[in-house]
């Protein structure tokens, strides 16, 4: 499915949480704390039910009240800075097969702060010609504006760019936006394993299905 698009393929634009950076447990712990906070118990299950790359819609459907966002967002970022997730295995190697073919972006919902720290601890924003966090957009995922900003960017149309991402809200995204999808697999589990329009994989994978080696 994918072999039909590379002749226009220059460009692969990535996801952060749960496609390159293993956040998954971090992020859990994170909200559990900051819910805690506010009188609202999280379970792993609601979790699971009610995450979106759009951090409202999550306080919003467990019943955090909006007078609260500010607040739970600045805890957030604090409890998050003591944690320090990793890259999932490989996605170094993968990323210097793929730096050496593609131009490479980042387009990510986490904050500036949070994600410019992770970049550096990992080592991999080298390999990023753009960067576009939550803080550089208006309107979060699924809306196309971060994809549409990293295009702009490297000055590239919609038909030379790949959006790998990780969750429904990535594929929409991508779909807004005119730009082609991979779904990666993911703890966060918002991606339907029988969808019509796009296959998952093992970020692994991706220099194999793209054709590098």
């Amino acid at each position: 499915m994918v072999n039909k698009f590379l002749n226009n393929i220059n460009t692969l634009l990535f996801d952060l949480d749960g496609t390159l950076l293993d956040s998954f447990t971090v992020h859990l712990k994170v909200f559990k704390t900051t819910f805690a906070q506010f009188g609202i118990q999280l379970t792993e299950e609601n979790f699971l039910s009610n995450y979106s790359p759009n951090w409202y819609k999550t306080y919003e459907a467990l019943g955090l009240g909006k007078e609260d966002w500010a607040a739970a967002d600045a805890f957030w970022l604090k409890e998050a800075e003591k944690k320090n997730p990793q890259l999932f295995a490989g996605v170094n190697e993968t990323l210097i097969k793929l730096n050496g073919n593609y131009t490479l972006g980042l387009v990510t919902s986490g904050s500036k702060r949070r994600v410019v720290r992770d970049l550096k601890a990992t080592g991999i924003a080298r390999f990023f010609k753009t960067i576009v966090t939550g803080d550089d957009i208006k309107t979060p995922k699924p809306s196309p504006e971060g994809l549409e900003i990293a295009l702009r960017n490297l000055d590239k149309r919609s038909d030379e760019a790949i959006y790998i991402g990780d969750s429904s809200a990535d594929f929409e995204m991508a779909k807004a936006a005119g730009v082609f999808f991979i779904g990666v697999r993911s703890e966060f589990n918002s991606l339907s394993k029988n969808h019509s329009d796009y296959r998952i994989h093992l970020l692994t994978d991706l220099p194999k299905l793209m054709g590098v080696r």
